[in-house]
C-alpha cells in the first residue's frame, strides 16, 4: 500500500516534470519567434519583425521587449509611440535583458539623479552577464564618483574587464566605439552560427554562449583556445568560412 508520503513526493515530481515541460516550450516557442523577427528585421520587413517579437514577448523573451522598444522607439514597424516604448523597455528590464538595463540605468545617471543606486544595481546586474557597456559605464561612475564614491580600485576593475572584451576605454571615449565593439561581437557570433557552433541569438552581447562557441570554433579547427572577442578571431572565423 503507497503512503501519503510517497504519494505526495510523486506528486511533487510530476508537478516539477510538467513545470520544467512547459518552460522548455516556452523557450524554444520564444527563441523561434525571436529568430523569425530577426530574419524579417534584417529584411527590413519591419510589420512582420514586428508581429513575431510581439509573439516572443508573449512567451517571455527579454529579447523581443528589447526590440519591441526600439521599433516603437524608432516607428519602426509601427508610428512612433514613446511611452509604449518605455512600457516594453521596463518589460525587458524585468526579464534581466543586459542592454535594456544598461539603457535604463543611463537615464537613471543623467537624467534623474534620485535614482542613481537603482541605476548602478542595473548596472552591476548587467555586469554579472559579461556585458560591455555595463563596464564602460561603471567604470565612468568609480572613476569621476557619478552617484557614487570615487573608487580607483573599482574602476580599475571595469576598466580591466571592458579591455579584455576588446575595448580600450582609456583610447577612445566616444558611443561610436561602443558600437563599433558590439559590432565585432555581432560578426563573430554571425560567423560562428553559419559554421554552427553558435546556437543562440546574434545580439551584439559577450557572454559565456559566446565565450564556449569561440572556444569550440578554436578547438575544432587546431586554433589556441583563448576564447577571446577580437579582431583575430573574427579573421579566423572569416578564413573558415
Amino acid at each position: 500500500m503507497i503512503s501519503l508520503f510517497k504519494i505526495f513526493i510523486m506528486s511533487v515530481f510530476l508537478l516539477f516534470s510538467i513545470n520544467a515541460s512547459a518552460s522548455v516550450f516556452s523557450d524554444a516557442k520564444a527563441s523561434y519567434y525571436d529568430q523569425q523577427g530577426d530574419y524579417s528585421f534584417d529584411r527590413k520587413k519591419y510589420t512582420d519583425a514586428y508581429e513575431y517579437y510581439t509573439s516572443a514577448s508573449e512567451y517571455g523573451s527579454g529579447y523581443a521587449y528589447f526590440q519591441l522598444y526600439a521599433m516603437n522607439y524608432k516607428g519602426e514597424g509601427r508610428s512612433k509611440n514613446s511611452t509604449l516604448a518605455t512600457k516594453m523597455l521596463h518589460k525587458a528590464v524585468e526579464l534581466q535583458y543586459p542592454m535594456a538595463e544598461v539603457i535604463l540605468a543611463e537615464r537613471y545617471l543623467y537624467k534623474k539623479p534620485r535614482n542613481r543606486q537603482e541605476a548602478l544595481r542595473l548596472l552591476k546586474s548587467a555586469a554579472k552577464k559579461e556585458y560591455l557597456y555595463a563596464y564602460i559605464d561603471l567604470y565612468h561612475m568609480y572613476s569621476k564618483g557619478i552617484g557614487v564614491r570615487k573608487n580607483s580600485n573599482k574602476a580599475n576593475q571595469y576598466y580591466r574587464l571592458a579591455k579584455a572584451n576588446g575595448y580600450d576605454i582609456k583610447q577612445s571615449s566616444s558611443k561610436k566605439s561602443y558600437t563599433s565593439s558590439n559590432k565585432l561581437v555581432r560578426d563573430i557570433q554571425s560567423g560562428l552560427k553559419k559554421l554552427g557552433f553558435y546556437k543562440s541569438k546574434v545580439d551584439g552581447i559577450t557572454g559565456p554562449m559566446t565565450r564556449k562557441s569561440i572556444a569550440d570554433f578554436q578547438n575544432s579547427y587546431g586554433y589556441p583556445v583563448n576564447s577571446k572577442v577580437s579582431s583575430d578571431t573574427l579573421k579566423k572565423i572569416k578564413n573558415e568560412l
